[in-house]
C-alpha cells in the first residue's frame, strides 16, 4: 500500500511539471521593434525633423535658441500669378507666395525663374534677371508675399532668338532647393545670351510692389 502511494505521488508530480512545461509559450515570445527609415523624396519640413534647406536658421546654429521665424519652405508654401498688365513689348505679372503652413516663416530675396519645356523638364534660355533686393519679408500663418515677373516678348529679338515654345515656369522660392512649375505656355528663346525674364525682390502682399 505504501508503494502505490509512492508512486501514485510520484506520477502526480511528473503531470505537474509537464502541465507547467506546456504553459511557457517558448515560440510566442514577443517580437523586437524594428524601426524603418524612409529617404523622402521631398525636402521634409522643419516639424518632420529633417535636414533643413540652404539658409535656414536652426537651434544648433543658435546654441540652442531660435532667433526668429524660420526659412519658408516650397512645402509649405502655395504658389500662384496675379493679374497681367502689359506694356511695351513686356508683361508684368505678380508671383505670389502663401505661407500654408502651421507656423510664421521668411523669406528673403527673389525667386528662381525661368522657362521650362515641361513639368519635370529642363530649363530654356538664361534665367530671369534680378531687381535690387528688398529687406526679409515674415509671413505669418495665410499670409502672402509676391514679386513681379517681367516677360519681354520673344519675337522682339528676331532670329537671334532661335524660338521655341516653353510649357510654363520653373519657379523657386529663395533659398529653397524645391521648386513649383507653373503651366504658362509661352514663346521662349533658347538663345542663353537673350533674356526674356527679369524677376523683382519679394515684399508683403499680392501685387508686388
Amino acid at each position: 500500500m505504501t508503494a502505490l502511494k509512492t508512486t501514485t505521488a510520484a506520477l502526480l508530480a511528473v503531470g505537474t511539471l509537464a502541465l507547467a512545461g506546456c504553459g511557457t509559450d517558448n515560440t510566442g515570445a514577443s517580437p523586437s521593434t524594428v524601426t524603418v527609415s524612409e529617404t523622402a523624396t521631398a525636402t521634409p519640413t522643419a516639424a518632420d525633423g529633417g535636414t533643413p534647406a540652404p539658409g535656414t536658421t536652426t537651434s544648433a546654429d543658435t546654441g540652442g535658441t531660435s532667433t526668429g521665424p524660420a526659412l519658408c519652405r516650397a512645402a509649405d508654401l502655395k504658389l500662384s500669378k496675379g493679374r497681367s498688365d502689359g506694356a511695351a513689348g513686356s508683361s508684368y505679372t505678380p508671383l505670389i507666395f502663401k505661407n500654408a503652413g502651421m507656423h510664421p516663416c521668411t523669406l528673403t530675396g527673389f525667386p528662381g525663374v525661368s522657362f521650362a519645356n515641361s513639368r519635370t523638364g529642363d530649363p530654356i534660355g538664361a534665367p530671369a534677371d534680378r531687381d535690387k533686393p528688398k529687406p526679409t519679408v515674415t509671413l505669418g500663418i495665410n499670409e502672402k508675399a509676391s514679386a513681379v515677373l517681367r516677360i519681354t516678348a520673344a519675337g522682339n529679338y528676331g532670329d537671334k532668338c532661335q524660338q521655341v515654345t516653353a510649357a510654363g515656369l520653373r519657379i523657386y522660392p529663395p533659398d529653397n532647393t524645391e521648386s513649383f512649375f507653373l503651366t504658362w505656355e509661352t514663346s521662349a528663346c533658347t538663345n542663353t545670351d537673350v533674356h526674356l525674364l527679369e524677376i523683382s525682390s519679394l515684399v508683403p502682399g499680392e501685387t508686388g510692389n
